[in-house]
């Protein structure tokens, strides 16, 4: 009897923690997804803003824990919360696709990561993808030369940039319609950043593409303040320019949907995976990275276009994947 009723006292005290945790568990992944709205270059939000699909994916095996634990009374605060994340993350997974149009202009964009790229694997995804511009960042003058080696400068007619020696600021934009320079983007103190950022225009049969390669500094601990500065120019960059023109912006922005600042520079424009409907999109960090890829950090932008498809694909000797979209002139 005493055994009994002792069983049957420590029932609530089991209950009540179990209720504590899972709210706690719940709080953490509210905290976390709620950063996304933080607009800091304090380096451990930053990161935290990347984990946004992991909130999601957290939120659901929270609700069925919460649902095998049997307890009632907290699925309404996680079914919420899901129900909010959800709300965010539900468009990625929409295509707005024009898949039946003629393809004019197929853009991809690889980070190099100091030139150490595989330059045939890179060509192949030309090829296969009939690219007709490919811009470059990280590039250095070797990894320029095995391009070549490789086919591009035979595949691509025209081109725009350098490679730096020893560093990750070289970036080139290769094109297989003719090439006019609006500026190198060479001058860190208009880009904010070390790395180039050329500034072209792509004649397409006829109309003028304007399209600007993109390599923001990497949020490191003591780089966030640059980071953002990055981000807040290309945003400015991208204001001025004319509504009635196609743009495109292309490269690594070193950030997502998650950072404000990145969605102040994507204000206005399309993101060429999000729009193909592909979801939760991973282009970093695939190489020697103890943790696989998990977050969009290389980004088509673009206004003023149909797209027709997008994707991305990985490159040995890279830690970030090829992204690629194809576009229909309207």
């Amino acid at each position: 009897m005493g055994d009994r009723h002792a069983r049957r006292g420590a029932h609530p005290r089991w209950r009540r923690a179990g209720d504590v945790a899972v709210l706690l568990v719940l709080l953490a992944l509210v905290l976390v997804g709620a950063a996304r709205f933080v607009d800091t270059t304090w380096a451990p939000v930053v990161v935290a803003q990347t984990a946004g699909p992991f909130v999601v994916v957290g939120l659901v095996l929270l609700l069925v824990g919460a649902a095998l634990l049997r307890r009632w009374w907290t699925l309404l605060p996680v079914g919420a919360a899901l129900a909010a994340s959800l709300v965010v993350a539900g468009p990625t997974f929409v295509a707005h696709t024009s898949p039946g149009a003629k393809v004019n202009l197929t853009v991809v964009a690889q980070n190099m990561r100091f030139g150490g790229a595989d330059s045939d694997m890179l060509m192949d995804a030309v090829r296969l993808r009939s690219a007709d511009v490919l811009v470059v960042t990280e590039l250095t003058p070797e990894a320029a030369d095995r391009l070549a080696a490789s086919g591009a400068t035979d595949w691509f007619r025209y081109q725009v940039g350098e490679p730096v020696e020893d560093s990750f600021t070289g970036t080139r934009v290769y094109s297989r319609y003719p090439l006019t320079t609006v500026t190198e983007g060479d001058d860190p103190s208009v880009e904010q950043t070390p790395s180039h950022q050329p500034e072209v225009l792509v004649d397409v049969g006829g109309t003028a593409v304007r399209l600007k390669a993109v390599h923001v500094v990497a949020p490191i601990t003591r780089s966030t303040p640059e980071w953002r500065a990055g981000l807040t120019a290309l945003a400015d960059w991208s204001r001025r320019q004319s509504e009635d023109a196609p743009l495109v912006l292309a490269g690594d922005f070193n950030s997502g949907f998650g950072h404000p600042g990145f969605r102040q520079a994507a204000s206005g424009l399309l993101d060429a995976e999000r729009e193909a409907g592909l979801g939760w999109v991973r282009t970093w960090p695939y190489l020697g990275q103890r943790v696989p890829a998990y977050v969009q950090i290389d980004h088509v932008l673009t206004r003023g276009l149909v797209l027709v498809a997008a994707g991305h694909t990985v490159v040995h000797g890279t830690d970030h994947a090829l992204v690629w979209a194809s576009f229909s002139l309207r």
